[in-house]
């Protein structure tokens, strides 16, 4: 975790209201419909084999047809899912773009998660979150793939207005390199911001990427700082951070919203259970940013009692200020 200087690239400044607020509004006043966002598993296939990757470790013993998925995405229009946003998970969803192409206009919003290795098609209305664990050395070696990290640069430079997000999954070989990592990609004009993830435990992988709570703890602060410095180009607000630390994150994980409101299909159409993770992860030490998140904007007693101590904190700085 580095701590020298950084330097952000100047942004077009975002609207005080966006969609999005909108309907982060709408989530904190009437709360989550159910099945409203969720992950499709667009392929059982990949073109990488990362060291910690879920879902190889998972069954996927067959892949629907696109008119099976029409007929799934029709079904689910009737039984009113109000398909808010879906998430474009795999395997490498873009060895299947047919598919995303498809299943993208049932849903209001849509992102696709990939690995960076192939081209973004210019869909413009999409969000892109490609995946870059470390620096050059460390995401090769993870990803098992000599050139990769030049080869995603590469891939980024060739789009023209698309909407990128950095994916970042901290684990103990590469925590060290978050804040070269958001120096470096905030000097980028095409990246529109970064979102970290941890390492989640699941059955099978290698338990020891997991950082264990007081390094975690540590890394939280530490992002929390960059969060001061960075703003909105890390996109985990500061609540959904506090959240994940160790004295408050199984207030979460035992009520998963992620669990209880999403859908999580496989590349055969059955529901993965508890999500996308599948059956053999260890919820209780969930790394991933969305169930921390949701739960940052819809729970009404963390909302008011955070804008109270906001509230408070910036009376106090006025009054010290005056006094001074």
């Amino acid at each position: 975790m580095n701590n020298q200087q950084s330097t952000v690239v100047t942004r077009v400044p975002k609207p005080f209201f966006s969609k999005y607020h909108f309907l982060q509004l709408g989530f904190f006043l009437m709360g989550i419909p159910k099945n409203s966002f969720g992950s499709v598993d667009v392929t059982s296939q990949c073109n990488l084999r990362c060291d910690h990757c879920y879902f190889f470790e998972q069954d996927h013993s067959s892949e629907w047809s696109l008119e099976q998925w029409r007929e799934k995405f029709e079904s689910m229009k009737a039984e009113g899912f109000r398909s808010l946003q879906c998430t474009w998970v795999g395997g490498e969803p873009l060895l299947r773009l047919p598919l995303i192409d498809l299943g993208r206009r049932y849903f209001k919003y849509n992102t696709v998660t990939t690995n960076g290795t192939l081209p973004l098609p210019d869909w413009k209305d999409v969000s892109w979150y490609i995946s870059v664990d470390g620096g050059r050395e460390n995401h090769d070696r993870m990803r098992k793939q000599p050139g990769l990290f030049d080869t995603i640069k590469q891939n980024i430079a060739a789009t023209e207005g698309l909407k990128i997000t950095i994916a970042y999954c901290i684990t103990t070989e590469n925590f060290v390199e978050i804040g070269d990592s958001l120096r470096g990609w905030s000097q980028n004009p095409k990246i529109r911001n970064m979102v970290f993830s941890f390492f989640t435990p699941v059955k099978g992988l290698d338990d020891s990427l997991w950082p264990g709570w007081d390094e975690k703890d540590r890394i939280l602060e530490f992002l929390i700082e960059k969060k001061k410095e960075y703003g909105d180009f890390i996109v985990n607000s500061e609540r959904s951070l506090r959240l994940m630390k160790y004295d408050r994150a199984r207030t979460v994980t035992d009520n998963c919203p992620f669990a209880e409101k999403s859908f999580a299909f496989g590349p055969d159409g059955i529901m993965k259970k508890p999500c996308m993770l599948g059956p053999k992860v260890d919820c209780t030490r969930c790394g991933c940013v969305v169930p921390f998140y949701l739960t940052a904007l819809t729970n009404r007693g963390l909302v008011i009692r955070d804008a109270i101590t906001a509230v408070r904190t910036k009376i106090r700085t006025l009054l010290s200020m005056r006094e001074s």
